[in-house]
């Protein structure tokens, strides 16, 4: 059985997880999926730490469409990943596999996956939803096995390292820290946007507080965008850091803003969340229907606060050896 958790595992999702744009050969291998198993929904799902966050989707309720996630604990695809192997699901209400969360709150009732491999790793899944109970043929499971072959050679290929920069190693250090230093102080500032959304849906099932204004939602989502390219930034010189210069604290660098970036795109559902609910696309219900995701946010947001104050501490060791 497989440990989601398995560092080399998540190391493959890196820069296919700082590849966040659509992408068109992805998104036609979900259209194909869900016309081969004749199902209302598809996905390409990819597991990481707290979440399963959707890299390409077809049919998904508009919630879904816009955080693109849901929690890796009550997610099927964690159970594609866990056994490396294709699950069929034909009932899920009578299936004790089977987290309650999908089918209570989506109604979600049959599903079909299939392993996603990256280097050998399993990442996540190809896999069909429907609404009712039903059966998937052999058919379908190994039409989706081929589809799932053509969705891995492409996570494959966003996987591939960008090439090294010439600066110069004290120079790395200096911006790296920099930017880790600017890192911290923005992750800082959209605290109370996380604190205050955890709240709600702690309180899920009484009214949401109104606790920040739209201004300030509005606030804290544009620090969250500023905050992702700085962050993707600082993971390209990390990993340009640790070719160069191949000590053991530029591994660990490179280690922790992997490990940041991941965190970063985990509360990136959230932020979609706050855009659809600012942006009049979402009412309360379809937010409070997420609300999970807001809780695996502020795991996120705690953990990527501990990596920067992780990298800025490393950055200044290996700046004071370089010096002496």
């Amino acid at each position: 059985m497989a440990d989601l958790n398995d560092p080399a595992r998540l190391a493959e999702l890196h820069h296919v997880l700082m590849h966040a744009d659509a992408d068109a050969l992805l998104d036609t291998c979900v259209a194909r999926a869900a016309q081969l198993a004749g199902a209302p929904m598809a996905l390409v799902s990819l597991v990481v730490r707290h979440i399963q966050l959707f890299r390409a989707h077809h049919g998904l309720p508009p919630e879904l469409c816009v955080s693109c996630a849901t929690s890796r604990s009550n997610s099927f695809c964690q159970l594609v990943v866990r056994h490396e192997a294709p699950l069929v699901v034909e009932d899920a209400e009578t299936d004790p596999r089977v987290p309650r969360e999908l089918v209570e709150r989506y109604g979600i009732r049959a599903y079909a996956g299939v392993p996603l491999r990256v280097h050998g790793h399993v990442v996540g899944s190809l896999c069909v939803l429907d609404g009712v109970p039903r059966s998937f043929g052999p058919r379908v499971v190994e039409g989706l096995a081929q589809l799932g072959d053509e969705v891995g050679a492409r996570l494959e290929a966003l996987v591939a390292d960008a090439p090294p920069r010439s600066s110069a190693t004290i120079e790395r250090l200096a911006r790296l820290e920099l930017t880790a230093r600017t890192l911290d102080h923005a992750l800082a500032a959209i605290a109370p946007a996380i604190a205050a959304a955890h709240s709600a849906a702690a309180a899920l099932g009484d009214a949401p507080p109104a606790a920040l204004s739209p201004d300030d939602l509005s606030a804290a989502v544009d620090c969250y965008r500023d905050m992702f390219a700085i962050a993707e930034e600082l993971a390209d010189d990390a990993m340009a850091l640790a070719r160069s210069a191949p000590a053991e604290a530029a591994t660990e660098i490179a280690q922790a803003t992997r490990s940041l970036a991941t965190d970063m795109v985990e509360i990136g559902p959230l932020v979609r969340l706050a855009e659809g609910v600012l942006q009049g696309t979402l009412d309360q219900g379809a937010a409070a229907r997420a609300a999970h995701v807001v809780r695996d946010a502020f795991a996120a947001h705690e953990t990527a606060s501990a990596a920067v104050r992780r990298i800025i501490t490393t950055v200044a060791r290996m700046r004071a050896a370089e010096a002496s």
